[in-house]
């Protein structure tokens, strides 16, 4: 038991959508991945065919002008926040960013 208000904390998936870098952009790269809550939507650019994926957390950062835009505070209040609690309770803690090389883990 730990964390915020005495509740259990357990792991959380959590997925991020970053903006284009400046290769992606300069190529005119298209965009595959949609967001609506918690659900993923990938589309194959090949034949139009969707995967959907749910996970704890979608955040979606592709697009500041966007209404659905999450920005680092939103990430850190959903996830960090409760990390450092526990850890400052004596709780181990872990955090754990996975992503290709340049895919965007420290945005």
């Amino acid at each position: 038991r730990g964390g915020l208000g005495g509740m259990a904390d357990s792991v959380k998936v959590a997925v991020r959508v970053r903006p284009f870098n400046k290769r992606e952009s300069e190529r005119k790269c298209e965009r595959v991945i949609d967001m609506e809550g918690a659900i993923t939507t990938i589309v194959n650019p090949e034949n139009g065919e969707k995967k959907q994926f749910t996970f704890d957390y979608s955040y979606w950062s592709h697009d500041k002008t966007t209404r659905a835009f999450c920005d680092q505070e939103t990430v850190f209040k959903d996830l960090g926040v409760g990390v450092l609690e526990n850890a400052w309770q004596g709780y181990n803690v872990c955090l754990f960013a996975y992503g290709q090389t340049g895919s965007g883990k420290s945005y």
